[in-house]
């Protein structure tokens, strides 16, 4: 495995972890990958525990490798923005039928405390017509 490949993993390992311990510590029902906090917290862990472990022994398992820094930039906003991705399609796909609301749409990231992205896209679309 290239040291790109193995650095957009990493990257979006680690950035998946912490969307969903972030919306888990914010109550965002929506972006959760399941309704339990402690299944949560344990997914956060997995993802999050094994990227820290390999960055910061990075250099001991790659000692002539480098990646350069337009190269990691690019890695890692592509890694960020496919975990958000990943996030809202995964979550939304997984509580499409668990979160059901009639109330009206909250602004901002308020909506996903009782719907997922796509339902809030949706409700907030058709509550302007």
């Amino acid at each position: 495995m290239s040291l790109g490949t193995e650095y957009f993993i990493l990257v979006f390992c680690s950035a998946l972890g912490f969307i969903q311990a972030a919306a888990n510590k914010s109550g965002l029902k929506g972006l959760l990958f399941s309704q339990k906090a402690s299944v949560n917290r344990l997914v956060a862990g997995l993802l999050i525990a094994p990227g820290a472990i390999i960055f910061f022994t990075w250099n001991y398992r790659n000692p002539v490798g480098i990646i350069e820094g337009s190269q990691q930039a690019g890695l890692f906003t592509l890694a960020t923005l496919s975990a958000v991705g990943v996030t809202v399609i995964l979550s939304s796909v997984l509580n499409h039928s668990r979160l059901k609301t009639t109330t009206p749409v909250q602004p901002c990231l308020e909506a996903l405390k009782e719907r997922t992205f796509v339902q809030a896209l949706f409700a907030r679309f058709k509550w302007r017509r």
